[in-house]
């Protein structure tokens, strides 16, 4: 029992461990402006957390699979099991602040395109930067030159 469940927490914490590999990937990709690369990413996180997912369905088909970090150390104190049960609890904390960071890059990125858009459209306005107005209303631009 404990074998097999150690088996694949085992997996579980290379996944998590490619994740968080991609969500700092990421981090490079937001702070680049590289779309395609961040894409690329994204659809590998998809892949990883099915995979995850699939882990996580059989540990909990297991017999005793289903057991949180404290009923493991309840049950198998100082053990391969309990030990690795800590590691994939301690990158899933650091996979979530990756993640958090990535989420405020995106808001803020979010932030500047949005900005960006209505100052080119004069968001209630009706002279947006580009609206071929000038300065009275009228052309500025004096072609008597």
């Amino acid at each position: 029992m404990e074998e097999a469940q150690l088996d694949v927490l085992s997996r579980q914490c290379d996944t998590l461990i490619a994740l968080c590999r991609l969500a700092r990937e990421k981090q490079r990709a937001i702070l680049s402006g590289s779309i395609d690369d961040l894409l690329e990413l994204v659809a590998q996180e998809e892949r990883l957390a099915e995979v995850l997912e699939q882990n996580e369905e059989e540990r909990a088909s297991l017999p005793g699979g289903a057991l949180t970090l404290q009923e493991m150390e309840q049950q198998f104190p100082d053990s391969k099991l309990l030990a690795e049960g800590r590691k994939m609890a301690q990158l899933c904390l650091e996979l979530q602040e990756i993640n958090k960071a990535n989420e405020q890059l995106l808001a803020t990125a979010l932030a500047y395109v949005d900005f960006s858009l209505r100052a080119l459209m004069g968001e209630g306005d009706d002279k947006g930067t580009y609206s071929g107005q000038g300065p009275g209303g009228g052309a500025w631009l004096d072609t008597r030159a």
